[in-house]
């Protein structure tokens, strides 16, 4: 068999075909993998610097919905509150004759 030489007596031009050929799928499953890692992170951060108005939407309708649901709960607390001073104002009326 005759080995033909690469340029400048490099190694032989079948074992360069052969690596490039053996680097392929191995170049295919690395670029594969970065965008199955980076794909959601390249939208995340295209949708952050693009401004996100449908993502921003979303967390301020979660925010007024907390606002009122924070000022319910204030308003249970208070009136629970207002009981709490009735039912301590009786009691001590029931002690003293």
């Amino acid at each position: 068999m005759i080995a033909v030489q690469g340029a400048n007596g490099g190694p032989p031009i079948g074992v360069i075909v052969v690596s490039i050929i053996g680097a392929i799928p191995i170049l295919g499953i690395m670029a594969w993998t970065a965008v199955k890692i980076f794909g959601p992170l390249g939208q995340a951060l295209a949708l952050r610097l693009g401004g996100g108005a449908h993502g921003n939407s979303q967390l301020e309708e979660r925010v007024e919905r907390l606002a009122e649901e924070l000022d319910q709960v204030k308003g249970e607390l208070a009136e629970t509150h207002e009981r709490l001073d009735f039912t301590e104002r009786l009691l001590a009326q029931g002690r003293t004759p």
